[in-house]
Protein backbone atom coordinates (compact mmCIF):
# COMPACT_ATOMS: atom_id res chain seq x y z
CA UNK A 1 0.00 0.00 0.00
CA UNK A 2 1.13 3.52 -1.41
CA UNK A 3 1.77 6.18 1.33
CA UNK A 4 -0.44 9.22 0.54
CA UNK A 5 2.02 11.45 3.15
CA UNK A 6 4.82 12.39 3.45
CA UNK A 7 7.20 11.81 6.74
CA UNK A 8 8.12 15.91 6.60
CA UNK A 9 6.01 18.74 7.76
CA UNK A 10 4.90 20.85 5.06
CA UNK A 11 5.55 18.40 1.85
CA UNK A 12 3.31 17.71 -0.80
CA UNK A 13 3.50 14.55 -2.99
CA UNK A 14 1.59 13.65 -5.80
CA UNK A 15 -0.08 10.23 -6.06
CA UNK A 16 0.63 8.00 -8.65
CA UNK A 17 -2.69 7.15 -10.91
CA UNK A 18 -3.76 10.59 -10.94
CA UNK A 19 -3.67 11.57 -14.29
CA UNK A 20 -4.20 15.20 -16.42
CA UNK A 21 -2.85 18.40 -16.45
CA UNK A 22 -4.19 21.27 -13.76
CA UNK A 23 -6.90 22.80 -14.57
CA UNK A 24 -5.45 26.37 -14.19
CA UNK A 25 -1.92 26.61 -16.62
CA UNK A 26 0.28 29.98 -17.06
CA UNK A 27 2.93 29.71 -19.92
CA UNK A 28 5.84 31.89 -19.76
CA UNK A 29 8.34 32.57 -22.35
CA UNK A 30 11.15 33.49 -19.99
CA UNK A 31 12.15 29.84 -19.08
CA UNK A 32 11.35 26.84 -17.31
CA UNK A 33 8.93 27.72 -14.53
CA UNK A 34 7.24 24.78 -12.28
CA UNK A 35 5.91 26.66 -9.69
CA UNK A 36 2.26 25.41 -8.73
CA UNK A 37 0.55 28.36 -9.53
CA UNK A 38 -3.05 28.67 -7.46
CA UNK A 39 -4.81 32.37 -9.17
CA UNK A 40 -4.16 35.25 -11.18
CA UNK A 41 -5.34 38.90 -11.60
CA UNK A 42 -5.72 40.26 -14.70
CA UNK A 43 -6.23 44.15 -14.31
CA UNK A 44 -6.78 46.03 -18.23
CA UNK A 45 -7.66 49.91 -18.19
CA UNK A 46 -8.36 52.50 -20.95
CA UNK A 47 -7.37 56.24 -21.15
CA UNK A 48 -10.72 58.03 -21.18
CA UNK A 49 -11.44 61.79 -20.15
CA UNK A 50 -15.16 62.86 -19.18
CA UNK A 51 -15.32 66.71 -19.52
CA UNK A 52 -18.87 68.03 -17.95
CA UNK A 53 -20.33 71.28 -19.80
CA UNK A 54 -22.89 73.03 -18.66
CA UNK A 55 -26.73 72.68 -20.01
CA UNK A 56 -25.94 68.77 -18.69
CA UNK A 57 -23.66 68.18 -21.24
CA UNK A 58 -21.05 65.53 -21.11
CA UNK A 59 -18.31 64.63 -23.80
CA UNK A 60 -16.27 61.62 -23.87
CA UNK A 61 -12.81 61.61 -24.92
CA UNK A 62 -11.04 57.86 -25.61
CA UNK A 63 -7.27 57.70 -25.91
CA UNK A 64 -6.37 54.55 -25.88
CA UNK A 65 -5.83 52.03 -23.50
CA UNK A 66 -3.51 51.80 -20.78
CA UNK A 67 -0.75 49.53 -20.01
CA UNK A 68 -2.41 46.39 -17.64
CA UNK A 69 -1.34 44.57 -14.85
CA UNK A 70 -1.16 40.87 -14.23
CA UNK A 71 -0.46 39.30 -11.19
CA UNK A 72 0.54 35.01 -10.86
CA UNK A 73 0.42 33.36 -7.83
CA UNK A 74 1.06 30.45 -5.85
CA UNK A 75 2.55 28.76 -3.11
CA UNK A 76 6.04 26.92 -2.82
CA UNK A 77 8.51 25.48 -0.06
CA UNK A 78 11.62 27.18 1.44
CA UNK A 79 12.79 24.02 2.11
CA UNK A 80 11.59 20.44 0.48
CA UNK A 81 12.30 16.61 1.13
CA UNK A 82 12.66 14.17 -1.35
CA UNK A 83 13.04 15.21 -5.31
CA UNK A 84 10.81 18.04 -4.77
CA UNK A 85 13.13 20.45 -6.05
CA UNK A 86 10.72 22.08 -8.64
CA UNK A 87 8.34 23.95 -5.63
CA UNK A 88 11.49 25.30 -3.92
CA UNK A 89 11.26 29.46 -3.71
CA UNK A 90 14.84 29.70 -4.84
CA UNK A 91 13.32 28.25 -8.42
CA UNK A 92 11.15 31.09 -8.36
CA UNK A 93 14.04 33.87 -7.48
CA UNK A 94 15.94 32.52 -10.02
CA UNK A 95 13.27 32.66 -12.77
CA UNK A 96 12.67 36.53 -11.11
CA UNK A 97 16.54 37.61 -11.65
CA UNK A 98 16.79 36.10 -15.17
CA UNK A 99 13.66 37.20 -16.38
CA UNK A 100 12.86 40.87 -15.05
CA UNK A 101 12.58 43.62 -17.20
CA UNK A 102 16.01 44.86 -16.68
CA UNK A 103 17.33 41.72 -18.14
CA UNK A 104 15.04 40.00 -20.45
CA UNK A 105 12.52 42.43 -21.60
CA UNK A 106 9.53 41.93 -22.78
CA UNK A 107 7.68 38.48 -22.48
CA UNK A 108 5.20 36.09 -23.78
CA UNK A 109 2.42 35.35 -21.10
CA UNK A 110 -0.41 32.65 -22.08
CA UNK A 111 -3.36 32.02 -19.80
CA UNK A 112 -5.30 29.36 -19.65
CA UNK A 113 -6.95 27.66 -22.79
CA UNK A 114 -8.16 30.88 -23.85
CA UNK A 115 -6.87 31.49 -27.21
CA UNK A 116 -7.13 35.16 -26.81
CA UNK A 117 -5.09 35.37 -23.46
CA UNK A 118 -1.68 35.88 -24.92
CA UNK A 119 0.23 38.88 -23.43
CA UNK A 120 3.47 40.62 -24.44
CA UNK A 121 4.20 41.44 -20.89
CA UNK A 122 7.35 43.00 -18.69
CA UNK A 123 7.97 41.25 -15.28
CA UNK A 124 8.32 44.00 -12.83
CA UNK A 125 8.01 42.23 -9.69
CA UNK A 126 8.38 39.61 -7.07
CA UNK A 127 6.66 39.63 -3.76
CA UNK A 128 7.57 36.08 -1.43
CA UNK A 129 6.26 35.70 1.62
CA UNK A 130 7.02 32.89 4.21
CA UNK A 131 3.36 31.89 6.48
CA UNK A 132 4.44 29.05 8.46
CA UNK A 133 8.55 28.76 9.01
CA UNK A 134 7.79 25.16 10.69
CA UNK A 135 6.36 23.55 7.57
CA UNK A 136 8.46 25.60 4.95
CA UNK A 137 5.31 27.12 3.06
CA UNK A 138 5.57 30.33 1.30
CA UNK A 139 3.16 32.58 -0.68
CA UNK A 140 4.56 33.88 -3.75
CA UNK A 141 3.31 36.63 -6.58
CA UNK A 142 5.24 37.84 -9.92
CA UNK A 143 3.80 41.24 -11.11
CA UNK A 144 3.74 41.77 -15.16
CA UNK A 145 3.19 44.72 -16.58
CA UNK A 146 0.97 44.18 -19.56
CA UNK A 147 0.91 45.74 -22.91
CA UNK A 148 -2.32 46.65 -24.70
CA UNK A 149 -3.21 44.72 -27.87
CA UNK A 150 -3.28 46.35 -31.18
Amino acid sequence: MAAVFSPCVGAVAKIPGCSGDAVFKVDISGGEFTMPISGFALELNGNYQFLHTVNDFIYVYAFGDRIGELTVSGFGFSQTCGNASSAKICNLFDFYTQNRIKEKGNLSVHIGECANANFWAFLTGMRVEVQDPQTAIAQWSLRFNVLPKK
